[in-house]
């Protein structure tokens, strides 16, 4: 009786995917209990429809299958089917651009036959409740319990795919999928009145992942190392549904664990695994056919946000948000209700594995079909809401660890060759969530996060021995990345109301509640909530579809632009956070980095989509007003908020130097040839580094969502609304807080001494927008295509000379490597003079020099036919600061040069005498300039360039504490050991010699500069090294060869034909205020009782109230003014893009130049308030002329000028005395 039910439902399964079965013997062996069928070959072409892959596959084979049937228990025994050793060979679609291209005809065909061929077998278990002669609900529940408990086991599972030289092979040595209790323990359920729900467990066993290159003919030469070895995970399945006689659950979850995953990856796989990953967010972003039409286009509007490479995961996620809506559209196209229904439903499910990882990929394709029992197919059953499916990925810890690998062939001639890999960096992370929810069309989100997260040298590199276990390095030292918190102090969170999570509702028995509207979705999740949950690394990313009409949501990408729904408002948000981040840049870490970055540029791989060409469709005539409207109301738009927090990047001074060999090849040259030689490592200790910290950076980036047809659409209004227009270009601001950089040095213990700073704290912003797809827009001059604003409150930079030796010979450190790799030395008595301990007395202080800038703001805007810029710069002022002693000797502040200074009256002496008024805080800004240049390649009629600047006054004071700060030498502190060992004082020499022959280029080098680096004499190096190996060279080669330099007269000439090119039609206005020069004779410190930095001031004060007013010289350079000619005077601040009311278009026109300068003077200032006059205030105006003419001669037409300078001068005087 129960056999003709359960027999033709067990039938329908295993004939619909294997080859030539003849049904009657199957149909005996069932009835026995037992079927075992032996080496079966797959049907590939349902299979491939099934899953909806874009791959082919070459073959498919079973060795043996089981099915076990209870007869006699099924009610409370499990169906048994068991698969032993199943091996698949996938390979990409070839066809896969044709099918893409040929249009959605045969794409909607070929989607309906494989949605038939799904409903076949379903319909036989549908057929069930509407046929008369069925026995009532007894056997249906029956029926139901059987499906709901079957076991599937599958041992031995073999999946290959290749390309290129690629071969991916996974092995899965068991996997078993059972039905669970509630405690997740192995038993027989139903689904049961109250809570109606079904939990099932698939496990899978030591999972082996193998990366291999394939040679010409197909073998591989050489195994590698696996990348993933003998994991196992498990993962957990939670349906609830709303009635008992429901087919499709209303609730999906599906999570899967892993305690550790350990990756490894050598430099040969690098490359194919960067490619594996190219190939599938090409694939999800449609760059690559074989997906339907309606993903191409969606994905076409995805691609440019691709160029921003994201994390591999994270785009899978966001594509497949994507690929859910298009389906669905399509099936919806297909006509019939009842596939469209099922299009959901399996493409949900062929979706499940793709994000729970390829490991998983055979299975849950598969079963989860059979799990859910039928899907309904009646039309009147169309009205069911989408399931909500809740998918996760949680690993504990998991590791990637890079390796070199050495070829090592054997003794005899015969045997292969043997690699070797040595580790050499380790990124261990913990605590990692993947969290996917959706709802049908309207709702996709996705959650990635990170507890912590670190990276580690290991073992040594370019055979430099720096972390070999002899070498006795603590973990710090190896550690050179480190970001967020540890497990243990952050708990279980990363697993919070997950399946695995024993206080989550569904493992104390209470229905789930889901977040599935925005702004609730934003209230809960947001990025301080994220923060507290990961700690290293949150992403949150939300995409909604909101839709008020009642029609079926409809999809943009397909339908074309005049049908679009107003009512369809769909947004995108990706918010990425990083927690509070720590990176030490030394020696061990840079060429470790750079080396893996070597490694995987080694290849010859074609990229998977080559740029297309913008092809503009001539508009289908201008836009109606409705769509106009409707654009007005809502344009959807993609946002990308990123957020670092506290970050901080510690370079190190250069421990050793092989970048000659490395950075070449990255740049695109060719490495330099020679062999490397490997220096011994020692540790230098103490080791001075450089270090910036960030408090806060903020970047957004928008994007429209579909650019095409919103710019087609935009682009052919003749008065586009500023709004329509703002969202035609993709936007970015960044704004950093709390930047510092200071010098610190890493001590014998391993730890930092702090932060002495160089720049103090500021913060800056900076806006841009671009405009999208610019051929559109090649027509219409006046829309900007770039914008770019700067913008800097203040801006400081403080020093003492020794610190900028110390800064020099950090970078110097880095920029020459010597041949041996052998680092340079520092003097003892810099690093004591920079890194002062306290309490010790220093022998007289060194003065600090300090430079800041206040108010910078920079506007850059660039059109089809011209680039313009604008800028200000409110202050500028630099002082020495000479730091008090503790006997009672103050701190003393030295004005140096200070803008913007009122000097009009500084040209007489009168204005000591005068009662001078305050610098006032509302003084104009120090330089206001514009420029406008003219776009190369135009019609060469267009007008010339504009230049406009204006400067205010600048006091300058040249005072002896420059030339003290200038002139300084670190003391050199006696060693004791060198006086004993004569060997190392003569290296010591020498080393010296050395550096003082590389750091600047080579014969001109200042001899103070070989006091800097004294040898340490630990170096245990013997003298007789050969002389060449430790010249210095540069770690990038020059690319400029000697021979092409031409003789100086040559450049010369070229040098003023590019000038004269850039001038003959420059519409020129040029104020310049007197700058006035004070030299003093001795230090002239600023008073406390005026304002800081006032240097007008300061000499006012001494010149009053000090009878040693020292000897000063004032030389008051001109008021100088420029103006072109036919110029009228405007404002030197315009607002962008800016018009000059007089173009200049001829050659030659903007001349004659006017030239005035007036109020040049000199004069000293003695002390007893004696001011004594060397040169009166003079002025004078010239008119200067310029033309050129191509002489007929010259084989190059070389331009010969004349010119004419018309001078008036005013009557100059000349005094002397004696104290002058």
């Amino acid at each position: 009786m129960l056999e003709s039910y359960v027999t033709p439902l067990l039938m329908s399964y295993v004939n619909k995917y294997i080859k030539n079965l003849k049904p009657s013997d199957l149909q005996l062996s069932l009835w026995g209990g037992d079927v075992v069928l032996s080496k079966l070959d797959l049907k590939l072409d349902v299979l491939e429809q099934e899953l909806k892959l874009p791959f082919t596959f070459m073959s498919g084979h079973i060795h043996e299958l089981r099915i076990h049937v209870p007869w006699t228990k099924l009610g409370s025994e499990p169906v048994v089917i068991t698969i032993n050793t199943m091996e698949c060979i996938l390979k990409l679609r070839d066809g896969a651009q044709d099918d893409h291209e040929s249009g959605s005809s045969s794409t909607s065909r070929s989607v309906s036959d494989s949605s038939k061929a799904v409903a076949k077998p379903r319909r036989l278990q549908q057929a069930a409740p509407s046929d008369p002669d069925l026995p009532p609900g007894y056997v249906q529940s029956l029926i139901r319990r059987v499906v709901n408990n079957v076991n599937i086991v599958v041992n031995n599972l073999i999946l290959k795919y290749v390309e290129d030289d690629i071969v991916l092979s996974v092995n899965i040595t068991s996997a078993e999928c059972y039905t669970v209790d509630d405690m997740w323990e192995r038993a027989f359920m139903d689904i049961t009145a109250p809570e109606l729900v079904l939990r099932k467990v698939i496990n899978f066993a030591d999972c082996t992942v193998c990366l291999d290159k394939r040679n010409a003919s197909g073998k591989i030469e050489f195994y590698q190392d696996p990348l993933l070895y003998k994991c196992s995970f498990r993962t957990r399945l939670h349906f609830t549904y709303d009635n008992i006689n429901s087919k499709i659950p209303s609730v999906i979850k599906i999570q899967t664990m892993v305690e550790s995953l350990k990756l490894s990856i050598t430099d040969q796989q690098l490359p194919m695994f960067i490619r594996i990953l190219q190939l599938i967010i090409a694939l999800y972003y449609g760059e690559i056919g074989g997906h339907k039409e309606g993903e191409g286009e969606e994905g076409s509007g995805h691609i440019r946000e691709a160029g921003a490479s994201l994390p591999g995961m994270d785009v899978d996620m966001e594509s497949q948000g994507t690929n859910q809506y298009s389906n669905t559209d399509i099936y919806m196209q297909t006509g019939s209700p009842d596939e469209a229904d099922q299009g959901w439903v399996s493409w949900a499910w062929s979706f499940v594995p793709a994000i729970v990882g390829t490991e998983e990929e055979s299975e849950e394709g598969l079963y989860p079909q059979r799990e859910t029992g039928g899907i309904p197919n009646s039309p009147q059953q169309h009205t069911h809401k989408d399931p909500i499916v809740s998918i996760g990925f949680y690993c504990t810890k998991a590791s990637v660890t890079f390796k070199l690998t050495e070829t090592h062939s054997e003794s005899s001639y015969y045997s292969p060759q043997k690699v070797k890999s040595r580790e050499v960096l380790c990124l261990e992370q913990q605590g990692i969530t993947i969290e996917v929810l959706m709802m049908g069309e309207p709702f996709f989100n996705c959650q990635i996060g990170f507890v912590g997260c670190r990276a580690l040298c290991l073992k040594s590199i370019m055979g430099v021995r720096d972390f070999e276990e002899n070498m006795n390095r603590s973990e710090e030292d190896a550690v050179f990345f480190s970001c967020g918190d540890s497990l243990s102090s952050k708990g279980m969170t990363y697993l919070t109301n997950s399946l695995f999570d024993y206080r989550s509702p569904e493992n104390n028995g209470v229905r789930a509640e889901f977040i599935l509207d925005a702004a609730n979705h934003k209230e809960t999740y947001t990025e301080i909530a994220g923060m507290q949950r990961f700690g290293a690394f949150y992403m949150d990313y939300l995409y909604t579809m909101e839709n008020s009409s009642g029609k079926g949501s409809q999809d943009f990408s397909v339908v074309s632009m005049e049908e679009v729904v107003p009512t369809v408002q769909e947004t995108s948000i990706k918010r990425l956070v990083v927690g509070p981040l720590d990176v030490k840049l030394h020696s061990s870490a840079v060429h470790r980095i750079l080396k893996m970055v070597t490694c995987a540029m080694d290849h010859e791989y074609e990229p998977y989509s080559k740029p297309q060409r913008e092809i503009i469709e001539e508009s289908h005539g201008p836009a109606t007003s409705e769509e106009i409207s409707s654009l007005e109301e809502f344009i959807p738009t993609r946002l990308t908020c990123l957020t670092l927090l506290q970050v901080s990047v510690t370079v190190s001074m250069a421990e050793f130097n092989l970048l000659q060999a490395l950075m070449p090849v990255i740049m695109g040259q060719k490495a330099a040839p020679g062999p490397v030689y490997v220096p011994v490592f020692q540790p230098a200790r103490p080791l001075p580094s450089v270090q910036f910290v960030v408090e806060r950076v903020n970047v957004e980036h928008s994007v429209p969502m579909y650019a095409p047809e919103l710019v087609s659409t935009v682009s052919s209004l003749s008065q586009p609304s500023d709004n329509l227009l703002h969202h035609c270009y993709a936007h970015l601001y960044l704004k950093v807080f709390g930047f510092q950089a200071g010098l610190t040095c890493q001590d014998s213990k391993g730890g930092f001494l702090p932060l002495i700073p160089i720049i103090p704290s500021f913060s800056t912003a900076l806006y841009g927008k671009l405009i999208q797809l610019p051929a559109y827009w090649s027509k219409r001059s006046m829309v900007p295509t770039t914008e770019c604003i700067f913008e800097l409150p203040h801006f400081t930079v403080q020093a003492t000379r020794a610190q900028t030796l110390l800064l020099q010979a950090i970078f110097q450190s880095w920029t020459h490597s010597t041949i041996s790799g052998a680092p340079l030395t520092l003097s003892e008595s810099l690093l004591n003079e920079v890194y002062k301990a306290p309490g010790v007395k220093s022998l007289g202080p060194s003065p600090t020099l300090e430079g800041s800038v206040q108010n910078l703001e920079l506007k850059f805007c660039s059109r089809a036919t011209v680039k313009c810029a604008s800028g200000t710069v409110g202050a500028v002022k630099v002082c020495a600061r000479t730091p008090g002693s503790g006997e009672g000797v103050k701190e003393k502040l030295v004005p140096l040069i200070q803008g913007p200074s009122d000097t009009k009256e500084l040209h007489m002496s009168r204005w000591l005498n005068e009662i001078r008024k305050p610098e006032s805080l509302l003084a104009p800004d120090l330089l206001a300039f514009s420029v406008l240049v003219p776009q190369q390649g135009d019609n060469c009629r267009n007008s010339g360039a504009v230049l406009l600047v204006s400067v205010q006054g600048i006091a300058v004071n040249l005072d002896p504490i420059l030339c003290t700060w200038l002139l300084y030498q670190p003391h050199r502190g006696s060693s004791r050991q060198q006086q004993q060992n004569p060997g190392s004082v003569s290296l010591a020499k020498r080393r010296e010699d050395e550096v003082s022959v590389g750091s600047t280029p080579l014969a001109k080098q200042p001899s103070n500069q070989a006091s800097d680096y004294a040898s340490s004499p630990v170096k245990t190096k013997t003298v007789t090294e050969s002389r060449p190996l430790s010249i210095p060279m540069k770690v990038m080669p020059d690319t400029t060869a000697v021979e092409s330099w031409t003789t100086s007269e040559e450049r010369m000439k070229e040098l003023i034909a590019h000038a004269w090119d850039a001038v003959k039609r420059l519409t020129l206005q040029l104020e310049l205020q007197s700058c006035c020069v004070f030299l003093p004779n001795d230090s002239l410190p600023s008073p406390s009782t005026i304002i800081c930095g006032d240097i007008p001031g300061t000499v006012r004060s001494w010149y009053h109230n000090q009878a040693s007013m020292p000897g000063t010289l004032v030389v008051c350079l001109p008021q100088i003014s420029v103006l072109s000619a036919g110029h009228k005077y405007m404002e030197p601040l315009q607002e962008l893009p800016f018009v000059v009311s007089k173009p200049i278009l001829e050659e030659g026109d903007a001349f004659p130049w006017t030239i005035s300068l007036s109020q040049f003077s000199v004069y000293t200032l003695l002390g007893q308030q004696r001011s004594l006059s060397l040169l009166e205030p003079m002025g004078c105006t010239s008119t200067l002329a310029v033309t050129s003419h191509k002489l007929q001669g010259c084989s190059e037409g070389r331009h010969s000028f004349v010119v004419c300078l018309h001078v008036d001068l005013q009557p100059v005087h000349v005094k002397c005395s004696n104290p002058q």
